[in-house]
């Protein structure tokens, strides 16, 4: 009896500290590198993404973050297209959860920035002819 009872609380502490563990890696930031090239190759994006989930809205995860040196890069100077690094994601405002696309974050240079509450953070490579807005030959970086 006592061997089993010794056998139950081994397993519960290990199930108990696989609970708290998990806990507290969600915590800790997930860093990548990332890039991607236009699908007409004529922009080149890329930098470094870090995000952490930091609560709960609406039983979806919260996550803060920044791209550092984050870069769009023209390809081919004097095309009239100029490289764009464009974001989507799910933000919560308000009470409650908007999507956003095509947010423009970077034209031909490098920035860094961090961002507050959001999910499903996405970066795209694009062209954009000189002049306009619309972004044309869309690539997701991950």
């Amino acid at each position: 009896m006592s061997m089993s009872v010794k056998r139950m609380f081994v397993g519960a502490a290990s199930l108990a500290a696989t609970v708290v563990l998990g806990v507290a890696s969600s915590a800790s930031a997930t860093t990548m590198g990332f890039s991607a090239t236009s699908t007409s190759g004529k922009s080149k994006i890329g930098g470094t993404y870090e995000y952490h989930s930091v609560g709960t809205a609406d039983g979806r995860t919260l996550y803060d973050g920044s791209f550092q040196n984050a870069s769009a890069q023209d390809q081919q100077a004097g095309d009239g297209v100029e490289a764009v690094l464009a974001l989507s994601y799910d933000e919560w405002t308000n009470g409650a959860w908007h999507h956003v696309t095509n947010k423009v974050a970077v034209v031909n240079g490098t920035d860094s920035w961090s961002f507050h509450d959001k999910a499903n953070v996405k970066a795209w490579a694009c062209d954009r002819k000189v002049g306009t807005t619309a972004l044309l030959n869309i690539k997701a970086a991950w």
